[in-house]
């Protein structure tokens, strides 16, 4: 099906055909694929990746519905719905406690509510001008690392550890997660100093760099701004910060960033008074 599901990627997302056949090649399982057939062609498919939620520090296994897309001459017939509905009572039997995902505009909220999601995820969106970050940035102690997914991984879960609720990749899917940003035309910067590793995933437009995830304390920061301001110069810096990242304290604006679904008999306890964080969600 890998052709006809790259069409209906182009079709539906009105992306090149590098990105679905980069993700079908490299990061799909077809035991992690659902698909709507209508007449011998397919009408929906989502794909529920296999993925962790935290609760009170330990990892709940968890998938994160991604790419659901519908072929335009079948929708509003809910077969989006009926496969939202499959892929729960799917993810449950395989031992999911929750379902995750990341609407692609805000008025899909509202239909996801009608699946049973809720919205937990919250992120602050800080916006600092480049004459600032210039006196923000350290200009020595510190150099650039190579990107090591299973350390990045690691401080990631530790940068998050205190946010119940947050969502997880194991270091395989982390790993992919960052690959798939890449062919998007994405950066990850990496550094270290007095060694501590940070990392900010990176997209410039006009003139804008938005660090999609940030992980980074107020010690390691600064080495991280001295190398965006390198590799990544703008007139403006964007950062989506876990709600009470140290970073940019007090600053921003609040913005919903994904939802949330109890899976049989799991619940979301602590979820929204702890500021869960989706973050990189292969968006």
């Amino acid at each position: 099906m890998r052709p006809e599901l790259s069409k209906l990627w182009q079709k539906c997302f009105h992306e090149p055909q590098k990105y679905p056949d980069y993700f079908l090649g490299n990061i799909f399982s077809p035991r992690d694929c659902l698909v709507y057939r209508v007449g011998g062609k397919i009408a929906a498919v989502v794909y529920f990746i296999p993925a962790y939620i935290l609760v009170n520090g330990n990892m709940v296994q968890a998938h994160y519905i991604f790419a659901a897309a519908t072929e335009p001459s079948f929708r509003c017939r809910g077969y989006m719905s009926s496969l939202l509905a499959y892929a729960s009572v799917a993810g449950a039997e395989r031992g999911d406690h929750f379902s995750a995902l990341l609407p692609s505009g805000e008025s899909l909220y509202h239909f996801y509510e009608k699946s049973g999601y809720s919205s937990p995820f919250f992120v602050r969106r800080a916006e600092v001008p480049a004459e600032r970050f210039q006196t923000i940035a350290l200009h020595g102690g510190w150099y650039e690392c190579m990107p090591n997914a299973e350390c990045l991984n690691r401080l990631r879960r530790k940068c998050l550890f205190q946010y119940s609720g947050s969502f997880l990749w194991d270091d395989r899917m982390f790993r992919l997660s960052i690959s798939l940003s890449r062919v998007y035309g994405d950066q990850l910067i990496c550094v270290q100093h007095n060694g501590t590793p940070a990392y900010a995933l990176c997209r410039k437009e006009n003139n804008i760099c938005t660090a999609l995830e940030t992980m980074a304390d107020n010690n390691t920061f600064p080495a991280l701004a001295a190398a965006l301001l390198k590799k990544v110069p703008a007139r403006q810096y964007r950062f989506r910060l876990p709600m009470m990242s140290p970073l940019f304290h007090g600053e921003g604006i609040t913005e919903r960033f994904g939802m949330l679904k109890p899976l049989g008999r799991a619940g979301i306890c602590g979820v929204k008074t702890n500021a869960p964080y989706l973050g990189l969600g292969m968006d």
